[in-house]
């Protein structure tokens, strides 16, 4: 290793004691070095010159700005030496020095130090970042949220956590070197060049440098309280579309200025500023220092463009405005922003010719489908259904309190309803068929469970309505919803004269309708679709639907409860009647007084009445309520028992 033979040694008052740990060092003294010892208070005395060019630093961390643009105003080179428990700043970590006294001098004393840029702001120069004051919501993403484990990570969420309900963003305008100006708000802000490792420092790897002659800044602005506790380091993975994640902006420039209507609390070099106008930027040709070789080795870019990316920022002036007020929990989504869902919606509101054909020939599949028992015709009546455009459209019209949006959803919905009941009872009338088939069956028991699928299918409706790539999935939205079966079984119900079918159909079809509507306006104003200021009043009248609807729900989750019950104690037990072996299969439940019990009756030989007067016996006794049995035999050989 080659050295420099004459070396200034820059010293804090509080290393005076120590001065011979550094002079006579084995590094200065079998090197032949010559040291000129020069106090922090008297730097003025230095005059480079006659081979005296280089210096080694050894003061307290807080005084490097003093030194580095003294240095860089005398044409000196620097090389650092730690002192014991002083706090390394972000500048001494970048460089990549060693934390080891002995081997962070060899590095120090190198005679081929490299220029770095020097960073100011405001006249300061910085060594330790420029931040906003309060930025928790950025320690995620930098290399110091890596020192966090075990529970002191979990008390960082925490702490995260509870920082999301004081979050106040600030309305900023950004200018760069070159004029190009961005208007926008932000919670937080990270002067990257002085952050080796961290999300953002690896999303921004290829272009943060310290030897470029430009500054890097990444600037976070999320939309709500909620997008910021969703957004997490993960989101900073680098993709292929090289797309700025959401809440993210990123500037590099010679130089940024930063104007804010008010006073605004900024964290420089770890030190509290307060100013309306900040100004970041790098000077003249910058200081050579020695660095470590991981330094050396990736600070080589020279490629001087600005780049500017606030694309995913909030720029236009309603939305800054209601930002600079306060932070909603729930992303509020601007006209401009669902301008093309708003008028889509419009028209789906809106009874067409298209919408009236799909209705007849949806119900005339379904109502074949039903008397049939063909589950695969059932399937594609639901997916040649139209029913779910208004529905959803009525969804939007009451979380937005939009009465033209609602009427004409509700019209477009009754006319559909009225298509789907009069043409399934004209079938029911005309057909031959009276026999309850098990696709009409199971459609004339609704239950809680049936609520819970109308939910989610409420959800995946606005998702897929308010979000273009996933629109793919609204046939499989409308074929777990099934809204036209319910309603096609209701006319059957209608065309019978049988009212026990119409309300069990009709029950479900409203509880898939209420379930939707509640589920899908929540889910626009999660998405951001209506403040919940606005929302408020549609999402109570929608709840107060479902929670009408949900009381004959619970009921007949409580009866099916209890058939379940009933069912599981006949079925589980192998009967001995008159010497003789049976089962019960197939078991169907009436509830009432006396129960009804119907089913298939396992037997070696054909039951007499007195055998099935003693079985109708045994069971009320096991039950412990009078019962009536309407069982169909099944033979089999005396082997099946013995399986």
């Amino acid at each position: 290793m080659t050295v420099f033979k004459k070396i200034y040694l820059i010293y804090s008052p509080s290393q005076e004691n120590q001065l011979d740990h550094v002079v006579s060092h084995a590094l200065i003294t079998e090197n032949g070095i010559e040291l000129s010892v020069i106090k922090l208070a008297e730097l003025s005395s230095i005059h480079p010159g006659n081979d005296f060019n280089h210096a080694l630093l050894w003061v307290e961390q807080k005084d490097y700005p003093q030194v580095l643009l003294f240095a860089e105003q005398q044409k000196l080179s620097l090389g650092f030496l730690p002192i014991k428990n002083d706090t390394f700043s972000q500048f001494f970590k970048t460089l990549d020095l060693p934390s080891d006294f002995d081997e962070c001098f060899e590095v120090a004393l190198h005679d081929e130090p490299l220029f770095i840029d020097i960073i100011m702001c405001n006249g300061e120069v910085i060594t330790n970042g420029v931040n906003l004051e309060n930025q928790t919501t950025m320690t995620e993403f930098i290399d110091d949220s890596n020192e966090c484990k075990g529970w002191h990570k979990i008390e960082f969420k925490l702490k995260r956590f509870i920082h999301a309900f004081s979050l106040a963003p600030h309305p900023v305008t950004l200018i760069t070197e070159k004029g190009k100006t961005v208007s926008t708000a932000i919670t937080g802000m990270v002067l990257l060049d002085f952050h080796k490792s961290g999300a953002l420092t690896d999303l921004f790897k290829e272009s943060v440098s310290l030897r470029d002659r430009r500054i890097s800044v990444a600037l976070f602005a999320p939309h709500s309280i909620l997008s910021y506790l969703r957004f997490s380091s993960w989101s900073l993975i680098p993709s292929q579309n090289k797309t700025l994640p959401q809440q993210l902006g990123y500037i590099r420039t010679a130089a940024l200025t930063i104007k804010t209507p008010d006073d605004t609390h900024y964290l420089v070099n770890d030190k509290p500023l307060t100013a309306r106008e900040l100004l970041i930027e790098t000077i003249s040709d910058g200081v050579q220092v020695n660095a470590g070789d991981s330094f050396r080795e990736s600070q080589k870019f020279t490629d001087d463009k600005e780049n500017v990316s606030c694309e995913q920022l909030p720029q236009q002036d309603s939305r800054i405005k209601y930002l600079s007020k306060t932070l909603p929990f729930f992303p509020r989504a601007l006209e401009s922003d669902f301008k093309d869902l708003f008028l889509s919606l419009k028209e789906s509101a809106s009874t067409s010719s298209t919408y009236i054909l799909l209705m007849i020939l949806s119900v005339l599949l379904a109502t074949l489908g039903l008397f049939l028992n063909s589950p695969s015709i059932v399937i594609g009546a639901m997916v040649l259904a139209p029913l779910m455009a208004p529905i959803i459209a009525l969804s939007m019209g009451v979380l937005r309190s939009d009465d033209d949006l609602s009427r004409r959803s509700i019209a477009t919905l009754l006319i559909g309803m009225f298509i789907a009941l009069s043409l399934s009872a004209l079938m029911a009338y005309l057909l031959p068929f009276q026999d309850v088939t098990n696709e009409i069956e199971g459609r004339l028991h609704p239950s809680t469970l049936d609520l819970l699928v109308a939910l989610l299918s409420g959800v995946a409706g606005a998702f897929a309505n308010a979000r273009e790539n996933i629109a793919k999935s609204l046939p499989g939205v409308a074929i777990a919803v099934a809204l036209v079966p319910p309603l096609c079984v209701s006319g059957i119900g209608i065309g019978w004269l049988n009212y026990e079918i119409f309300y069990g159909a009709m029950l479900l079809f409203l509880t898939n309708l209420t379930g939707i509507i509640m589920a899908a306006g929540v889910s626009f104003m999660f998405i951001g679709f209506a403040p919940f200021s606005r929302a408020k009043k549609g999402i109570v009248i929608s709840v107060l639907m479902v929670s009408i609807i949900s009381v004959p729900l619970f009921l007949s989750f409580s009866n099916m409860q209890k058939i379940a019950a009933v069912q599981q104690q006949l079925l589980s037990h192998t009967y001995h009647i008159n010497n003789q072996q049976q089962k019960l299969r197939n078991i169907k439940v009436g509830l009432g007084d006396p129960l009804k019990i119907s089913g298939e009756l396992v037997s070696t030989r054909l039951p007499d009445q007195k055998m099935l007067s003693l079985f109708e016996q045994h069971i009320a006794k096991k039950l412990g309520q009078t019962v009536v049995v309407d069982f169909s035999v099944r033979l089999v050989t005396e082997g099946y028992f013995k399986q």
